[in-house]
């Protein structure tokens, strides 16, 4: 089931983000605030056994009409089966409630999640090689949603 968190599921959240990511991860707290900021836009997927399988938080941003999912994380031993999907589908939806023209997001270009993001419409606007520091590229991607401008990149 996708819903949105409860303050009581942010330690599993950062149990996600620890379990998908490593030592590259956002604090813990960072997920306190991503509630209180973007709660409209931060769902979960919850797993079997009470556990939670995923998280997706999108967040606004200083250009008009465009938002950032910010990150997506589905713990290894629950991909394959439609979770991230479903997460972004969930965000995607509300984004685009709220009166959202495009959504952006990066990802590394090795990153399997590459060919779920091009399935929802996504596509590359620019590859960066150096986008978190020297040698960790990213792909930015962008969807319009139907009827809106592509915003401008620099």
């Amino acid at each position: 089931m996708i819903r949105q968190p409860r303050t009581s599921d942010l330690s599993a959240v950062f149990a996600v983000e620890r379990d998908v990511f490593g030592a590259h991860v956002y604090p813990d707290f960072f997920f306190r605030q991503a509630l209180d900021l973007w709660g409209d836009t931060f769902f979960v997927a919850d797993g079997e056994n009470g556990s939670l399988d995923g998280y997706v938080i999108g967040a606004s941003c200083h250009e008009p009409g465009v938002m950032w999912v910010l990150s997506l994380a589905v713990r290894g031993a629950s991909r394959g089966r439609g979770i991230g999907k479903a997460l972004m589908q969930e965000l995607l939806a509300a984004m685009k409630a709220r009166g959202t023209a495009s959504v952006k997001l990066t990802v590394h270009p090795d990153n399997r999640a590459v060919m779920l993001y091009q399935n929802l419409g996504f596509e590359v606007v620019t590859k960066e090689p150096n986008y978190f520091g020297e040698n960790d590229p990213r792909l930015v991607m962008e969807l319009r949603f139907t009827g809106a401008p592509r915003s401008n990149l620099a």
